[in-house]
């Protein structure tokens, strides 16, 4: 059973070389702001974390990890992002384990941007109206175990995206499965994000780069649109484990229809389980490669708390703070 586990994971995770794209598609899909990595931990280890996170944060990455609570029976976890331009990215999520059923979540993840002032082509310099995006995404997680080595997963989830007086909401899926070795506490496993139908925002507008379009003020539809899916590959392993030192290093392939292939690796150094330095870097990212950062780990009366904090270059788009809370009781 353990041996099939491992060639349904090796199987699946071919899918996502066989589709290679030479040019990047980029701006196809709407819902970008799924596509911002959630938690301080993935983020400083270059988002190459769909094998490492684990517990209620894993709701973001890889439903099949969520299994893996950091200890107890319930975990939370929140987190912020400073985004630039004013843009906030908030997460937070709840898992909990029911018996021999398996391990339930659930999880919301919200984008909102401060007021921005409405203009139009007659107006340029503004019409002193203002608006303001609120995106969110609320999503069911449940994982369990096949065998003492394979485990799997699956997120259901809503989306809801709204620009001024245009929007839409949908339904999504992730789905995700991660084997266990005994080399190295190696773990191999993949995930396929936002997995969902076209949407079409409400509303109409007018296509000022069409004269015939304009010039009789006639408005149109929105034509449909992808959510960004992706299929993500992930490896990890304990590169040094001696006494209270581990070092784990971590390896992700993305492809989504909506960018070129990314490979990311990242590091973790943990010391007794309670402090830990991590770095990570984004071979072909367009907005940033490098990341680090840190956290602890507390216990109070029988709660494990852990901190952390990520910062990630964006290049031009300059810098982005992250930062996480979770608990496990």
């Amino acid at each position: 059973m353990e041996r099939k586990g491992m060639i349904i994971v090796l199987l699946l995770s071919t899918v996502v070389t066989l589709y290679s794209k030479q040019f990047a598609p980029v701006g196809t899909t709407v819902a970008q702001f799924l596509e911002i990595g959630v938690g301080a931990r993935g983020a400083a280890m270059g988002e190459a974390v769909t094998t490492v996170v684990n517990g209620a944060c894993a709701a973001f990455w890889n439903p099949a990890n969520i299994v893996d609570l950091q200890g107890g029976k319930m975990e939370g976890f929140s987190s912020i992002t400073n985004w630039p331009a004013g843009i906030t990215l908030g997460a937070i999520s709840f898992s909990f384990k029911l018996s021999n059923i398996g391990t339930f979540a659930i999880s919301s993840l919200y984008l909102k941007t401060d007021d921005m002032e409405i203009t139009t082509v007659l107006n340029p310099n503004g019409t002193g109206e203002y608006f303001n995006i609120s995106n969110y995404c609320i999503g069911l997680s449940y994982s369990r175990y096949l065998t003492d080595k394979v485990s799997v997963g699956l997120t259901t989830k809503v989306i809801h995206e709204g620009y001024l007086n245009y929007s839409y909401t949908t339904w999504g899926l992730d789905m995700g499965t991660l084997y266990r070795t005994n080399f190295h506490n190696m773990k191999i496993g993949m995930s396929i994000l936002h997995f969902g139908p076209e949407v079409r925002f409400s509303g109409e507008y007018i296509d000022y780069s069409d004269p015939k379009s304009y010039s009789v003020n006639s408005p149109k539809n929105f034509e449909l649109h992808s959510l960004p899916i992706n299929f993500r590959f992930g490896v990890c392993l304990d590169i040094l484990h001696i006494g209270n030192h581990r070092i784990i290093t971590s390896g992700d392939l993305i492809h989504s229809n909506n960018n070129l292939e990314q490979y990311n690796v990242g590091l973790e150094y943990s010391l007794n389980d309670r402090f830990f330095l991590r770095s990570g870097y984004r071979f072909t990212s367009d907005n940033g490669k490098f990341s680090f950062g840190g956290g602890m780990k507390v216990d109070i009366s029988g709660i494990s708390l852990i901190i952390d904090y990520a910062y990630s270059d964006l290049g031009v788009l300059t810098k982005a703070n992250r930062f996480s809370l979770s608990f496990t009781m």
